[in-house]
């Protein structure tokens, strides 16, 4: 598939994405604002709100933002409540319970991302006047409200167009593979041709930069889903990722500082091979992603690091960096061992996702 076929594609699957998702929300604050009324409850807006801020692109991220606004509404309107029955609705009670409320969730882990929404709560218990509601009743209905707005969230996203925070990552750590693989590709045709294409590796390492913090958030979703094997190769392949994208980044600042002929002149074919050899396992990887297509072989990428590695033994036998300024001689090196370390990167991969497969 070409590169224009495939963002076409990718452009293609975000607006299906974003119209199923625009649709589960629409249909969850229908059947919300239905159980409200049924229920009876005073303010069932706010479980329609809750319903729009819970609802998220993948299951993950609904129980992720879901678990944060009610641990939250829960902690604020606790303290609400609290803090009514001990000082009333005064100005102290007031910024006592709001420092106190914060504080709690800034100290305990959990609760951190939940900070906002604790503090709303707070100020609405203490503040908000409901007849002769007293501010337990009014905390007690607030959190009723809530979490009827997240169960409905999270059942519509469980069962109409399930969307899984698992899938989308798999497909953006197969674009990080191919990225890395074509930036890999073009570093090393750089530096063979002397001329280092600086737009269009800016570009790919733009994309990867962002394609990895996206993918990072949905780790965290993923594993809301999927705590198991699942979670133990997401986690590796990222981690692997990250690392051949270090490698590629070494390489690339040496080959935007060289200038002129070096001694990659003396291995221009182990060199060609072993790039091939090398972005032909990524790009095999990520199809295994994307498809569940087979694992690469690797006999090619073994016999392309073999050669690379017998060609420099026998350059310092002949003592052909003595020929070279230390400069040129410490940048070559560099160079050559962040491509066998990107070699190791994919070999590393490729043999635990087998290894995972066999269990």
């Amino acid at each position: 598939m070409s590169g224009s076929s495939m963002t076409q594609s990718l452009v293609r699957a975000i607006r299906v994405a974003g119209l199923k998702h625009a649709a589960r929300t629409a249909v969850a604050v229908i059947l919300t604002e239905s159980v409200v009324t049924w229920l009876g409850l005073p303010q069932g807006y706010w479980a329609v709100i809750t319903v729009v801020i819970v609802m998220q692109a993948n299951i993950g991220g609904s129980i992720k933002a879901g678990w944060a606004r009610l641990a939250g509404t829960a902690v604020g309107a606790a303290s609400g409540a609290v803090a009514h029955l001990l000082g009333g609705d005064s100005l102290v009670s007031l910024g006592l319970a709001v420092m106190l409320t914060l504080s709690v969730c800034t100290l305990v882990r959990q609760l951190r991302n939940s900070m906002r929404v604790a503090g709303i709560t707070v100020v609405i218990v203490l503040l908000a006047g409901h007849g002769d509601e007293s501010a337990p009743v009014i905390a007690l209905t607030r959190f009723s409200e809530i979490a009827v707005g997240i169960i409905m969230a999270l059942v519509v996203s469980t069962t109409l167009w399930p969307s899984r925070a698992s899938r989308a990552i798999s497909r953006g750590m197969a674009k990080i593979l191919e990225d890395i693989s074509s930036l890999f590709v073009l570093v090393v045709e750089g530096q063979l041709a002397e001329r280092y294409p600086e737009t269009r590796a800016f570009a790919l390492k733009d994309s990867i930069v962002r394609t990895l913090a996206r993918c990072r958030d949905l780790c965290q979703e993923a594993d809301l889903e999927d705590r198991g094997d699942g979670s133990t190769k997401r986690s590796m392949i990222l981690f692997r990722s990250e690392r051949l994208f270090e490698g590629v980044l070494s390489m690339d600042h040496i080959a935007a500082e060289t200038a002129g002929p070096g001694l990659h002149r003396h291995l221009p074919e182990e060199l060609t091979t072993l790039k091939t050899a090398v972005a032909t396992v990524l790009t095999s990887l990520a199809a295994s992603l994307r498809d569940t297509a087979a694992l690469p072989e690797l006999p090619p990428l073994e016999t392309a690091v073999r050669a690379a590695r017998e060609k420099l033994s026998t350059m310092r036998q002949d003592r052909a960096p003595a020929a070279y300024a230390l400069s040129e001689v410490l940048g070559f090196y560099s160079f050559m061992y962040g491509m066998l370390a990107c070699a190791a990167e994919a070999l590393e991969i490729t043999g635990r996702l087998a290894l995972m497969e066999k269990k």
